[in-house]
């Protein structure tokens, strides 16, 4: 498996184990070489930079980090590694996009000698991605890959399940292992596997709804339900067709869609977006530009700013900055100055972020949207694709998760790959 690739795994299931009550400590060198990598994506920027221990602490705490119990021998092992120097007051990092983050923090992972356990957790995690797999052939491949018991796969694919490596669907005595990955790739048969199992009248509303993503790259909730049903969403969601994106502020919480494969034209979004940044900064444009209460004037495409973002230099000032895109300055992507007067101007740190986003919305319908500035977002919280799916999982009723079921099953029986 691409070291990057195995990266991503490595995230997103240290993302799955801070999120139950108790982790096994069988998974204690991929949880650490996944929080290795959360805080090096969230301090490292394009270029070399460097940072003062207090920004470093705020950064940590954004990515779940202990600041007091873990930070520290993360800090180590990542100066053992050489991708950042300590002073007394100020760490300096090398300058790294996302997938050189992803392919360091799977080289902590195997030099700490991970578990069978932990490595069949992603090796699992990658097949079922891939296509949707019955319990027997998981059981079969973990069994004949990493040497260990049939008596034992039982429980380790249960112990998969109930963190959240992969997800599972009942097809009579069987289950049918698939995860949020499963559509990132865009496959044409995958897709028209699922289309051809719905009825004509489901078919004929994603149709529409997948053309409008393709046109505008990230509509809101309530546009996709125009075109769709609530029951129609909520099935897609469930494996992961669309991603549902939550951005919210103190006024209130609004839901956001795009397709799981909406930078495959640029990148591996398995890669390259794996730690949802790119859809962060697409979602906060898309719910400035749709949300917000202040409309600057017809004077700059939006496009012409987001450029001179990519290019390096700083936008503003502007009193709202200091405000806005919140999010994308506690994870790293922008950095935020104060200016005089109250204004305050901003930075992109992350450029190959700020590319993707660029790019979905210079091919789409936003690129359109004339306005002085960035929009106002004034939001506080984003929440990715795979918490929200996780949540509509499980508040699926029967009826619903029949007909998931089905449409899982079509997948992996018609052989679609």
């Amino acid at each position: 498996m691409e070291a990057k690739v195995k990266g991503a795994w490595i995230i997103h299931h240290t993302n799955k184990l801070n999120s139950v009550a108790i982790s096994s400590p069988e998974y204690e060198q991929l949880t650490f070489a996944g929080k290795c990598g959360m805080l090096l994506n969230g301090v490292a920027a394009s270029e070399q930079t460097t940072l003062s221990k207090s920004r470093v602490n705020v950064l940590a705490s954004a990515a779940g980090i202990s600041t007091r119990l873990e930070l520290p021998v993360i800090i180590e092992e990542l100066k053992r590694q050489r991708l950042i120097d300590e002073s007394s007051n100020e760490i300096t990092v090398l300058g790294l996009s996302t997938g050189d983050t992803l392919s360091h923090a799977a080289r902590i992972y195997e030099e700490a000698k991970p578990t069978a356990t932990e490595q069949a957790s992603i090796e699992i995690a990658e097949s079922v991605s891939e296509c949707p797999l019955s319990g027997k052939i998981v059981s079969e491949q973990i069994s004949d890959s990493f040497k260990i018991k049939s008596s034992d796969t039982k429980d380790i694919i249960r112990q998969f399940n109930d963190i959240g490596f992969v997800d599972s669907e009942s097809i009579g005595n069987d289950k049918i292992f698939f995860n949020g990955n499963l559509f990132r790739k865009d496959n044409i048969r995958k897709i028209n596997g699922v289309l051809s199992s719905l009825s004509s009248a489901e078919e004929g509303k994603i149709r529409n709804l997948l053309a409008i993503l393709d046109n505008k790259g990230c509509i809101s909730l309530e546009e996709a339900l125009v075109v769709t049903s609530q029951e129609i969403i909520d099935k897609i969601i469930s494996i992961a067709f669309i991603d549902i994106n939550t951005i919210g502020n103190e006024i209130g919480t609004y839901m956001y869609v795009t397709r799981p494969s909406a930078f495959k034209k640029f990148s591996n979004p398995v890669v390259d977006d794996a730690f949802d940044l790119a859809k962060a900064f697409l979602t906060s444009l898309t719910f400035g530009m749709t949300k917000s209460s202040y409309y600057r004037g017809r004077i700059k495409m939006i496009e012409a700013l987001m450029n001179k973002l990519i290019q390096g230099y700083w936008v503003g000032p502007a009193t709202a900055i200091g405000q806005d895109y919140k999010i994308l300055e506690f994870k790293g992507v922008i950095q935020v100055r104060p200016e005089e007067n109250g204004m305050f101007s901003m930075k992109l740190l992350k450029r190959d972020i700020g590319e993707l986003a660029y790019k979905v919305i210079s091919e789409g319908e936003a690129s359109t949207s004339s306005m002085a500035q960035f929009p106002s977002v004034s939001a506080t919280k984003y929440i990715g694709p795979e918490p929200n799916r996780t949540v509509k999982r499980k508040k699926q009723s029967v009826p619903l998760k029949k007909g998931i079921a089905t449409l899982l099953n079509d997948l992996r029986t018609g052989g679609i790959k």
